[in-house]
């Protein structure tokens, strides 16, 4: 008896996953680890930690993402590293980078596979030290 409710519910959760009650895929990727790197606030050097979620204009390019990591963090780190504190600590500071950013991965990936793939960005987490 044990068996054929063990056997039920694996029927069962399987369905569920099948007609997408679990495990969905997102258009949303998180680029993990947080980019960290230093900026300049006048003459003092200051950290700033961001993490980023990108969102794809279809959910079937994440492959695409994953293996361009290394260059799409690169054109981050370089952009993120030039900023200065006084400007992107306001709200339109931070959503004018937004926007930098979000071109700057787009132009990478325009470059590597002659497509945006990527919709928007979202700062999820926003540090400066």
């Amino acid at each position: 008896m044990k068996f054929l409710s063990l056997i039920s519910l694996l029927l069962l959760s399987t369905a569920s996953f099948a007609s997408g009650g679990g495990g969905g895929s997102s258009p949303f990727i998180a680029l993990n680890p947080p980019i960290v790197v230093n900026i300049m606030d006048g003459q003092r050097i200051r950290h700033m930690q961001v993490i980023i979620e990108i969102k794809l204009v279809d959910q079937a390019n994440s492959g695409k993402i994953d293996l361009h990591k290394g260059p799409i963090r690169h054109e981050l780190i370089l952009l993120l590293s030039s900023q200065d504190a006084g400007t992107i600590s306001s709200a339109l500071g931070k959503e004018q980078l937004r926007k930098d950013a979000l071109e700057a991965i787009q132009k990478v990936m325009m470059e590597l596979e002659e497509d945006p793939i990527v919709e928007s960005l979202y700062f999820t987490n926003f540090i400066i030290q």
